[in-house]
């Protein structure tokens, strides 16, 4: 039976008008009748590799909860990767939100920044081969007992916030360099610290920079992008680069 909406009577739904107010059941048949659930929307999500030619490579989907992520996953297993520790990152992934962890790794576990982003006393980021680290502290370390300068300490009465230190094998330090106010500018062919030998480094790739306490490093649009390795659990949000190892990870969300 179809209720005319306008006069309360019932109808047979062979009717297409109302038999006591004459007035049309369309109405009232869509008003009455159950609209249709909507479907829910799958939320997926998973790693893709990202090639050397850019391409997308293996995929890693991914469950809600705690995904393991190293050379023998199981859930993400990279295998290949000697960079790349049995039990190396975690990804806990829910509804909304996901984070990152290193498992207090060697090599580390890196993002690709958006655009620019804060750094703490200590941070480590990498641009193309290079491993840099953030050293703010504005004391002076002691004088050397032969009287020579500090690598990096050259200038430093001149308000310097703190160094850039480029970091080789077992973290010894291969240069220094200070940080202030004005930005200083790594690239491979422009700037304050060159990197001519290293072809993953933009001409003018990224610049730090310390103003009021604050430690500012800036991605300036190069090719393959500027690195932090993380400390502790971080966020990460669908389209995120993530750097482990030697491999590039692309946190994906889709919707089904």
């Amino acid at each position: 039976m179809i209720r005319c909406v306008h006069c309360n009577k019932e109808n047979e739904e062979i009717f297409t008008y109302c038999l006591n107010c004459g007035k049309p059941l369309e109405q009232s048949l869509s008003s009455f009748r159950p609209k249709a659930a909507r479907p829910e929307r799958k939320v997926a999500y998973r790693l893709v590799v990202i090639k050397t030619d850019g391409s997308a490579g293996d995929e890693f989907p991914l469950g809600q909860g705690l995904n393991r992520i190293g050379r023998r996953g199981p859930e993400v297993a990279i295998p290949e990767d000697p960079r790349i520790a049995d039990d190396h990152a975690t990804l806990d992934v829910g509804e909304e939100l996901a984070f990152l962890e290193d498992r207090n790794t060697h090599y580390g576990t890196f993002v690709r920044i958006r655009d620019e982003m804060a750094l703490a006393d200590g941070d480590r980021v990498r641009i193309g081969h290079a491993l840099f680290q953030v050293q703010l502290t504005n004391p002076l370390p002691p004088p050397t007992n032969d009287g020579s300068a500090w690598l990096g300490s050259a200038g430093a009465g001149s308000g310097h916030a703190g160094r850039l230190l480029r970091l080789g094998p077992d973290d010894t330090v291969l240069e220094a360099h200070l940080l202030g106010a004005d930005e200083t500018v790594i690239g491979r062919a422009v700037g304050d610290i060159l990197m001519a030998e290293d072809p993953f480094v933009s001409s003018r790739h990224a610049s730090i920079s310390v103003s009021g306490g604050t430690c500012k490093l800036r991605d300036l649009g190069s090719t393959n992008g500027s690195f932090f390795r993380i400390r502790g659990r971080v966020a990460v949000q669908p389209g995120d680069v993530i750097l482990i190892g030697q491999h590039l990870l692309r946190f994906r969300r889709s919707e089904g």
